[in-house]
């Protein structure tokens, strides 16, 4: 006889959490879009026959969560079509200061269940969940193997039915000291397969990962993103989704017992946004219609943020095409901006607007002096713009970093709209 236990293993909820580069009307629809994700993954856990989500850590962002979010939190969990556990993560750990020891808990029983220590909650007959909870930010012990010797501790002996393990927690040490909270993978899969328990559910990590050869350990990541995508497929590459996990195991003689579960894992699509980190060479205009094409190209840009590097050399016509560009697309999106550190596109004027910039009066004037603090190619030091008395003694020095770059913007600013009125200077053309 063959015993089955199907489940929604999710994780990182982190409601409440807020993301800098949103502004006010983004932010409020990503922080709603994080709760609908909840209600997205009930009714995934109905329609997929589940009998229990087990949330694995950071359900809050923070234990001190707004009272928007809190109320909204408990109303939709008291919606939940199965049992639902929840368990203490870094970001809201079971310490003095826990939200989850508000009387509310207890109201949302048995729907709801926190799992504040390591006693096995019992799902229905045969079936048991066994928390591996945070009490603290940082913890001093693998908080995994602190269940798994509980269970030992309770005389539990081999598992005759099925036992998940719900841990949190990073799975390698983050920094060149050992970390001895760093949860032990191989330890927890060796326990699966000599079944003390049959499956460890885990979070921490945003992106849905697969942790062990065996396939008893995973990931779930968070069901919408939190950081960005990068083309290479690096960073969070794996999150906005939930992980339908079903574990069978076989109970009709002691040797088959002993032999280790089987577990089937599902990843489902639960997420509705997306942060990517996007880069593009651009040294014309062909460039910049090709990345604005791109750019153009990507569904659902009210939910998608866009942070990009370009690099690349371009005169001030294609700089202000690419500004203009940028400007006309950017209220679509959740958020677009540039990528400051890997930014590095240079603004170099081309004779034809260095020989503009040499008409008479103020804004002449103007344009000459931003060409020298910006250090454009041929005026460093020697000023050699058309008009220019070159070598002059006392010109200014050429400006360097933050200044250079306050130069270069002014300088496109005013190529903008010099362009835009057809003041050019004494040639009368539009740049």
């Amino acid at each position: 006889m063959t015993q089955t236990f199907r489940y929604l293993h999710t994780s990182d909820w982190q409601l409440g959490m807020t993301r800098w580069f949103l502004g006010g009307e983004a932010a409020a629809r990503y922080a709603a879009a994080r709760l609908d994700a909840v209600e997205t993954m009930f009714r995934i856990a109905e329609s997929e026959r589940c009998e229990a989500v087990v949330v694995a850590g950071d359900v809050f962002d923070d234990n001190l969560v707004d009272s928007l979010t809190w109320q909204r939190t408990v109303d939709v969990l008291r919606t939940a079509p199965v049992p639902v556990y929840l368990l203490p993560g870094n970001h809201d750990p079971y310490d003095a200061a826990s939200i989850y020891r508000d009387e509310v808990w207890r109201d949302l029983e048995p729907t709801v269940t926190v799992l504040t220590d390591n006693a096995p909650r019992t799902v229905r007959d045969g079936v048991e969940i066994i928390g591996a909870p945070l009490t603290a930010k940082q913890m001093t012990e693998d908080p995994v193997a602190a269940a798994l010797r509980g269970l030992e501790a309770r005389g539990a002996g081999r598992a005759r039915g099925i036992r998940v393990v719900v841990g949190h927690g990073a799975t390698q040490s983050r920094g060149s000291v050992p970390d001895p909270g760093t949860i032990d993978v191989g330890r927890a899969a060796a326990a699966c397969r000599d079944r003390w328990i049959d499956a460890v559910a885990l979070g921490d990590t945003h992106s849905t990962t697969d942790l062990h050869p065996d396939g008893t350990v995973w990931y779930s990541g968070s069901p919408e993103p939190t950081d960005f995508r990068e083309e290479d497929g690096g960073g969070e590459s794996g999150s906005g989704q939930a992980l339908v996990v079903e574990v069978s195991v076989a109970d009709d003689s002691p040797e088959a017992r002993e032999r280790p579960a089987t577990v089937t894992v599902s990843p489902v699509d639960v997420g509705t946004w997306s942060f990517l980190a996007l880069s593009a060479e651009i040294n014309g205009p062909e460039d910049v219609r090709d990345w604005i094409a791109r750019l153009e190209e990507l569904p659902s840009k009210r939910t998608t943020v866009v942070k990009y590097a370009l690099t690349g050399s371009v005169d001030l016509t294609t700089s202000t095409l690419l500004d203009r560009e940028t400007d006309r697309l950017a209220p679509g999106f959740a958020a677009l901006y540039p990528r400051e550190r890997l930014m590095d596109l240079h603004i170099t004027p081309s004779d034809e607007e260095l020989a503009d910039a040499a008409w008479p009066g103020p804004v002449g004037a103007a344009a000459r002096r931003l060409i020298e603090m910006a250090g454009t190619p041929g005026t460093s030091g020697t000023q050699d713009y058309p008009g220019a008395a070159s070598g002059t003694p006392g010109a200014p020095a050429v400006a360097g970093g933050a200044d250079a770059a306050t130069a270069r913007d002014a300088l496109k600013l005013l190529h903008r709209l010099s362009t835009s009125t057809g003041q050019t200077g004494h040639t009368g053309r539009r740049g």
